[in-house]
């Protein structure tokens, strides 16, 4: 049991993915690193399909966490982007990239629990789960946590503490930071189905309802992510598996074959959510806590991952983690990529969804112009791999281009 009023270098609040790999980036043993996690032990059973950017999969193989999860990822060789009732389409594909993959899909609860487990046992990391936060204090020299744990109340004095706890971040809402909220007027639908088509291939299909993206899972196995407009996916939810098959295939075309569902569809509704300020006090915001963004094109939790990776690279020479000249050096670092990520989706969920035959005809002449310019597709090319830019150092390592 820790000690009442411990003192501790970094305190992150969350233990999901974002936080255990800012926390695994970090753990070096000369840092003491506490991690407040709500869960007792990380999810089971959560298949939901993660994709990963090569620049992720590059982080994860630094953090040493790759290798256990190479074995069941998917690679990424091609995403083919299209438009219903169109002729235009575009093909990005790896080779011409130079990488062995544009990126990887694995299971969420092997990825969420690899990370954890790799974290709990990294020099100098506590890990306090089940644990939340009941309280928080800051002054000119650290924060003070107050902590509802396993072994009872506690606290922690730290320099910095990170907020990594979800999109509706307890720890945010504590500390009154303000949040912009953009409401997009669509459902994601998610369903795991098996078609036909490349098994290495993603599909994003965009459609007069919304994106519809195509995750590859294994041999025929997919997973669907298709956003639609609420009322349209509320009547779509509620069809049989059979009756959705085919409104899927009426989208997707015939090249796919049958269609088979497996399993109901799950639906969610899709916020942009971003708090006012990257960082407050000496509280600093990762992932979801700091944005949530659409689903389309897959850029959120590796964003999250870029923005670890910043983080860690920034505190790796500070001598206050928790000033504010060091955050403010990491919020200059990354606002450009977050921006452009922001456009980005913004761009791929808004511009794709509004109709009429001469917007589709315009949308259609945009992917065959990128389809030709050799230039412009890599640039897109880098960024769904989070390579536009390049990507800072973390710790004694540096995310050099794989062969």
């Amino acid at each position: 049991m820790a000690e009442p009023h411990a003192s501790t270098d970094l305190v992150i609040v969350g233990g999901g993915p974002v936080g255990a790999a800012l926390a695994l980036a970090l753990a070096d043993g000369a840092r003491a690193i506490t991690v407040i996690e709500a869960q007792a032990r990380p999810p089971v059973g959560d298949t939901r399909a993660t994709a990963l950017s090569e620049s992720s999969v590059r982080l994860l193989d630094a953090l040493g966490v790759w290798p256990e999860l190479a074995g069941d990822a998917v690679a990424i060789h091609t995403v083919e982007v299209s438009q219903q009732g169109h002729y235009g389409r575009t093909r990005m594909r790896a080779q011409d990239q130079g990488v062995r993959a544009l990126g990887q899909v694995v299971a969420y609860d092997a990825l969420a629990r690899g990370l954890a487990e790799h974290a709990r046992g990294a020099p100098g990391v506590e890990w306090l789960a089940p644990a939340t936060v009941a309280g928080i204090d800051q002054d000119a020299d650290g924060v003070s946590l107050a902590i509802d744990g396993p072994d009872g109340h506690n606290e922690r004095r730290a320099r910095l503490a990170v907020a990594a706890d979800g999109t509706r971040s307890p720890l945010r809402e504590r500390l009154g930071t303000g949040v912009r909220e953009y409401d997009y007027g669509q459902t994601a639908l998610l369903l795991p189905l098996e078609t036909g088509g490349d098994p290495h291939t993603g599909y994003e299909r965009f459609t007069s309802e919304g994106p519809m993206a195509l995750l590859p899972a294994g041999g025929g196995r997919r997973t669907l992510i298709w956003t639609l407009p609420p009322d349209q996916a509320e009547a779509m939810a509620a069809l049989t598996l059979e009756r959705i098959a085919g409104r899927i295939a009426a989208r997707l075309g015939r090249s796919f074959g049958p269609i088979v569902p497996h399993g109901p569809p799950v639906a969610w509704p899709l916020r942009r959510v971003e708090a006012e300020r990257g960082h407050d006090g000496r509280v600093a915001l990762l992932g979801n806590a700091a944005r949530t963004l659409h689903p389309v094109g897959a850029q959120g939790f590796n964003l999250a991952l870029r923005d670890v990776c910043g983080l860690a690279a920034v505190l790796g020479h500070a001598r206050d983690p928790g000033d504010a000249e060091t955050l403010t050096a990491w919020s200059c670092a990354r606002q450009a990529d977050r921006w452009r990520t922001r456009l980005f989706t913004d761009v791929l969920a808004r511009g794709f969804v509004r109709g009429g035959q001469g917007l589709g005809a315009v949308r259609a002449g945009a992917l065959l112009g990128l389809d030709s310019c050799s230039i412009a597709r890599d640039g897109l090319a880098a960024q769904t791999m989070g390579l536009l830019g390049g990507l800072p150092r973390v710790g004694n390592w540096h995310l050099e281009r794989r062969p």
